[in-house]
């Protein structure tokens, strides 16, 4: 573990804007909207494990994010939303670590026998670069894509009682969010809800 407290660290400032536009098609069951964004900071601030917390001089993230959303007259929904974000060093000319250029997620929402509800959800992020300490001096490296499949599954036993069921990394991916962390593979967790 590298340090943590950096005296010369500089408070990080930062300025954003978007502009988007939305639109609803046949009777508000389809909605389509765009929004493009750009945020600029001055001494942002980033963690390494060596230097502990520094300051990246200039630097700014920009993109678009496209986004639909559906209702069925069944009452199922859809949402999907793609998000390209282009995140920059511009003191070193550089990508910024650990942004990811692509993230694309989808949503099922469906609920069932009038007491149920089921959710699906993938989540796919793209490709982004890192630091790899265990090499010295430390190497950039890209790490490369991943895409998680989740679910929740609700039901009200009554109106004080319900069982859910949630799922996560349910095709059990490998990934890294972070060069050299593990995360979780495959699970499931059983609830139970009481309200008295």
């Amino acid at each position: 573990m590298g340090p943590i407290g950096n005296e010369n660290l500089d408070p990080e400032k930062s300025t954003g804007w978007d502009i988007g536009i939305e639109q609803y098609f046949l009777e508000g069951q389809i909605l389509l909207s765009a929004t493009y964004f750009k945020n600029d900071y001055t001494n942002l601030i980033q963690f390494d494990s060596l230097q502990g917390y520094t300051n990246v001089g200039n630097a700014e993230s920009k993109g678009i994010e496209l986004f639909i959303q559906t209702h069925s007259r069944s009452g199922l929904i859809l949402n999907v939303s793609y998000t390209r974000t282009e995140a920059r060093d511009l003191d070193a000319d550089s990508p910024l670590l650990r942004r990811p250029k692509d993230k694309f997620s989808a949503c099922i929402l469906y609920p069932f026998l009038g007491k149920g509800n089921m959710r699906l959800s993938l989540i796919h992020i793209g490709k982004r670069e890192d630091q790899d300490f265990s090499t010295w001096p430390a190497t950039r490296v890209t790490l490369p894509d991943y895409t998680l499949f989740n679910s929740v599954i609700s039901y009200d036993i009554n109106r004080q009682i319900q069982v859910s069921l949630r799922m996560d990394n349910i095709l059990n991916e490998k990934y890294e969010m972070i060069k050299g962390y593990g995360t979780p593979g495959r699970s499931a967790h059983l609830g139970l809800n009481i309200s008295l």
